[in-house]
């Protein structure tokens, strides 16, 4: 009964299996980078800690974490507690990267505030390759978006003049509040998001990129922020994924045992996305 089922329907029963095939075979293809992206977790720190916290985001797979170096209070400083986490962090094997938050509204102009961080830097030598900037919060940016994107662009300047690159930290919604969605920035220009749906572990959204979309001069991004404020190995602080690339294993590849690490001339920051 059976066979005879089936060679009744078998021009039909062909046609279908080709098409399930075809239909496999196309969804594997579109699936198979989502599924072979590696997503390396890492977390940002606006406050001291001592080394011990960063020993244990290692122990505890965190690959990278992003230090605040500079911040907005007075008429912005270098923050002196983001500056002493980078060599704990570089030495306990992590990925380091380096994070400004200036005071756009200051009297003190951009090229002076970067000049101050380039100078600390260069002080504790510090080799950076690249810095994020933070762009969020739009209520501590200046109304006129114009005055805005000319601080944002006074900045990736005086950076890349000391040769650095420059990423900006931000969201969709900052970025328009801030600078109606400026484009034009330059393409070494990368994009760290932030995408949470409230505070601690229960605002959480997926640690990776599906929930991103393209805004200002970004199609894609390099990191993403995930959570905020959450207590990982003690302390209070953000939790993030971004994309794996050459560059930045390759850094950290350098610096996975012991040897590679007390052989290392200098502290070297910032490497995702170049």
């Amino acid at each position: 009964i059976w066979r005879r089922a089936y060679n009744w329907r078998d021009r039909s029963k062909e046609s279908t299996l080709s098409t399930m095939i075809a239909q496999l075979s196309l969804l594997s293809t579109l699936l198979l980078p989502a599924f072979a992206q590696q997503y390396p977790y890492a977390v940002d720190i606006a406050q001291q800690g001592p080394s011990s916290v960063f020993s244990c985001l290692k122990s505890n797979s965190y690959s990278t974490v992003f230090l605040r170096v500079y911040k907005p209070d007075g008429s912005g400083a270098v923050d002196t507690a983001g500056i002493n986490n980078i060599s704990p962090a570089f030495y306990a094997g992590l990925g380091t990267e380096v994070y400004m938050t200036p005071n756009p509204t200051s009297s003190k102009s951009a090229n002076s505030q970067v000049d101050e961080l380039v100078k600390t830097f260069k002080t504790g030598g510090v080799q950076v390759r690249s810095l994020w900037l933070q762009v969020t919060s739009p209520l501590n940016w200046n109304k006129d978006q114009i005055k805005n994107i000319n601080f944002i662009q006074a900045v990736i300047a005086r950076f890349r003049t000391n040769g650095i690159t420059t990423g900006i930290y931000t969201n969709n919604y900052d970025w328009q509040q801030i600078t109606n969605n400026a484009v034009g920035l330059g393409t070494d220009v990368r994009l760290w998001y932030w995408s949470v749906l409230g505070q601690g572990p229960t605002g959480e959204t997926a640690p990776n990129f599906t929930d991103f979309r393209p805004f200002g001069q970004w199609s894609s991004a390099a990191v993403k922020q995930f959570a905020q404020n959450e207590s990982v190995c003690g302390q209070i602080l953000n939790r993030d994924v971004y994309m794996l690339n050459a560059a930045s294993s390759a850094l950290r590849a350098n610096r996975v045992d012991g040897t590679a690490l007390e052989t290392e001339k200098s502290v070297v920051v910032g490497s995702i996305g170049l």
